[in-house]
């Protein structure tokens, strides 16, 4: 293509240039973004979930710090003796209070979170302190306000919190202290109709507590909203028990129970996350400034990418310094190679650096050596160019001179056919024909490959010229001419391993030559050639010595001194390749069977 071609034409310190600024500095800078972006992401993805799960902790101790406190105070519902006050009709005087106090379990003893509580009838009421502190401020004080709240809790469920109010700390005091207030109906058990009040009145401690032992950091905080929307727990003290922002209720209205959102306060991006309880009816609220979350992942990439810019600066004046150094050393060596081709051998390159350069410099100094010397034969090889010429007629006189023999001996067997056939010998005349043709087969390349019909055809030749002398020999074919015709062998090697199976199976033992025979079995990956003879094998050891010997580079040499079945194995080996070659099937008393594994022809 033809940028691709222009692209040839620029020099290699561009390219590094190039190459550096495309592959270097925009994936640095896009990965970068990416970094960025998917951390962001993630952090507030688990600041989320994280403040989810602390808002629901808060909730949970909360109801479970009620639940306690109502159950706590049970005993008092159940007492007869209150029982007993609440349905007087008649106040008693203040002996009598005094002694109903005195007779009553102290329930909230240890509890540092009740700061005090009432028993409110409908014709008297008691206060009473707890842990030694004093009563709220003056009896007429304490009347008016608990009838107050008799009537604002008479209607609603039988244990309700009514919100936040101040009362003083001890009497005459006018110190004024934040507290909680908590509701408890009696219920009368034959009725079923209230007919007094437990009015408790409990620190705020124990809600703060609750809520900063799950506070993220010190820049993040809950904070709760009871069910009159107003404060019942924030940091800023000045916001205890006053109304909520109509922004956050606006905000929470929009979600059913809980509920999570961003919101801007004073330039600063907040998480917002919040849930209300069913049983109280409060709201917890969490807040944590994004730049608290992410604050440290702004600082790590405003340094990474400072980092990386002054990393790129560098690469790029390390690089430009690299390439001067590098296209000085290749014009230097373009400059020698100009010489050269002007017939200049003699020029020689630098070759004291040990890197790339210094290997390409050495190169062209081998290249040079070599173009000499190549020339130096040339020159000596013309001068021998006659005598190779004299040695290749020779060479050719010797190899027809070795073909004049074969013929002869052909010629002179095809004589004594003639005159057997003349005189009427018949057996002579076989047996030179099957000379002839065993004669003719063997002095072939050794290395030849045929087929393994071509093979069984010379061994019948082979087996006329013996049943001559053997004529008790029994020879067993039944292998399928079709079948063999496919098969690809190499030359002579059916042949020793039959002559191995007389001599050692039956001449060896003195046995007269009897049996031998030849089966052909069709397997997926090779043609198996079973030789069978009925003399006296080898032992299983050597059997399984010999098949490992066949699965060995190394040539065996039998104890005569002949190489034996390894040769023909090695030769089908080489020719082939595995898994082709012989192997020991079985062999004992009885006699044995040797397999040859051949490959099937391609054609």
């Amino acid at each position: 293509m033809a940028w691709l071609r222009n692209l040839q034409q620029v020099s290699i310190k561009t390219k590094l240039i190039v190459l550096i600024v495309v592959f270097l500095c925009l994936p640095f800078l896009t990965l970068g973004i990416l970094w960025y972006e998917i951390s962001t992401e993630s952090i507030e993805k688990n600041a989320i979930e994280y403040n989810r799960q602390m808002v629901s902790q808060v909730n949970d101790r909360l109801e479970a710090y009620f639940a306690d406190l109502e159950t706590t105070t049970y005993p008092y519902v159940v007492q007869p003796l209150i029982q007993d006050f609440i349905d007087l009709d008649n106040p008693i005087d203040l002996a009598g209070r005094l002694d109903l106090l005195d007779s009553l379990p102290n329930l909230f003893f240890g509890r540092d979170d009740v700061f005090g509580f009432s028993i409110v009838s409908a014709s008297d009421m008691i206060v009473k302190a707890v842990n030694g502190r004093a009563s709220y401020g003056t009896a007429e004080y304490a009347e008016h306000r608990n009838i107050y709240l008799a009537e604002s809790a008479m209607d609603g469920p039988r244990y309700k919190i009514l919100g936040i109010d101040e009362v003083s700390s001890n009497v005459g005091s006018q110190e004024k202290v934040k507290v909680l207030r908590v509701v408890r109906k009696f219920t009368n058990p034959e009725t079923y109709r209230s007919t007094g009040l437990l009015i408790m009145d409990l620190q705020l401690d124990r809600i703060a507590g609750i809520a900063e032992t799950l506070s993220v950091g010190p820049q993040s905080y809950v904070w709760v909203i009871d069910s009159n929307g107003l404060v019942v727990y924030h940091p800023d003290k000045t916001k205890l028990g006053q109304p909520v922002e109509a922004s956050y209720m606006n905000d929470f209205e929009r979600y059913a129970k809980e509920g999570v959102y961003f919101k801007t306060t004073d330039g600063q991006r907040e998480l917002v996350v919040f849930r209300r309880s069913d049983r109280t009816g409060w709201t917890m609220v969490s807040e944590v400034p994004m730049r608290a979350l992410i604050g440290d992942l702004i600082h790590l990439r405003n340094y990474t990418l400072w980092a990386g810019s002054a990393l790129v600066f560098f690469v790029l004046v390390v690089l430009a310094m690299f390439s001067i150094s590098l296209t000085r050393s290749l014009r230097h060596l373009q400059h020698l190679m100009q010489k050269a081709e002007n017939g200049d051998l003699m020029v020689k390159a630098p070759s004291k650096r040990r890197d790339e350069i210094g290997g390409l410099n050495r190169s062209f100094n081998k290249m040079v050596a070599e173009i000499r010397r190549l020339i130096e034969v040339v020159h000596a090889s013309r001068l021998r160019e006659k005598e190779m010429e004299i040695k290749q007629r020779e060479a050719m006189m010797r190899a027809l001179q070795s073909q004049i023999n074969p013929h002869f001996l052909y010629n002179t067997l095809e004589v004594i056919n003639s005159y057997a056939i003349l005189e009427g010998v018949m057996p002579i005349s076989k047996m030179a024909t099957s000379l002839a043709d065993v004669f003719r087969y063997s002095i072939g390349n050794p290395n030849e490959r045929v087929s393994l019909r071509d093979e069984l055809t010379h061994m019948k030749s082979y087996f006329d010229i013996l049943s001559e002398r053997y004529p008790y020999l029994e020879v067993d074919d039944r292998t399928v001419p079709e079948d063999v015709a496919g098969v690809d062998a190499v030359r002579l090697v059916v042949q020793p391993i039959v002559e191995n199976s007389f001599k050692h199976g039956y001449e060896k033992y003195k046995l007269r030559l009897g049996y031998i025979g030849f089966a052909g079995e069709r397997s997926p990956d090779y043609f198996i050639l079973r030789i069978v003879d009925r003399g006296v094998g080898m032992t299983s050891e050597q059997a399984e010595a010999y098949n490992r010997y066949f699965q060995q580079a190394e040539p065996i040499v039998e104890a005569d001194g002949r190489i034996g079945l390894w040769n023909v194995h090695q030769r089908i080996r080489l020719a082939y390749g595995a898994p082709y070659g012989l192997y020991i099937e079985s062999s004992g008393p009885e006699g044995t069977v040797i397999q040859v594994r051949l490959p099937y022809s391609n054609l």
